[in-house]
């Protein structure tokens, strides 16, 4: 069955700033032992690897879909601090049970609605945690 990427149920984008140079940003976001850590339920292979630019992948697991990381060199005016903005996508819809690939039928109900936002939250809160502790880890280490 192929994946509609137009309609997914989980649709993330979210842009951080972190007081690293991307170089920094890339040694732990390109490290595959990392997306284990910080997606367990996921398997995540690389479709495009883009060096210090970030790397995509396809999902596969409790999701199926793609995700992207995107890291933004970016020069303030303000500071001497090397920056990087960091974009992270993730658009995937929950998979069937049993299956880690085959996408999961929807129905759009008020219940199904329901359950998608609270996955939803979960799935950005999960990944504010995540980009913070790298933040945090990497600004400390300056």
């Amino acid at each position: 069955m192929k994946q509609d990427f137009d309609h997914c149920l989980i649709d993330i984008a979210d842009d951080t700033v972190i007081y690293a140079p991307v170089t920094a940003v890339i040694a732990v976001v390109g490290n595959s032992a990392t997306w284990r850590k910080w997606w367990p339920d996921l398997t995540l292979k690389v479709y495009g690897d883009r060096g210090n630019k970030g790397l995509r992948w396809t999902v596969s697991g409790s999701l199926v879909g793609s995700s992207e990381i995107w890291l933004e060199p970016w020069a303030s005016e303000t500071s001497e601090l090397a920056t990087t903005i960091v974009h992270y996508y993730l658009r995937a819809t929950p998979t069937k049970a049993g299956s880690l690939i085959v996408p999961r039928a929807v129905t759009n109900s008020v219940r199904e609605q329901r359950e998608m936002h609270k996955l939803r939250e979960r799935h950005v809160l999960a990944w504010k945690r995540t980009i913070w502790g790298l933040k945090d880890s990497l600004e400390n280490s300056l």
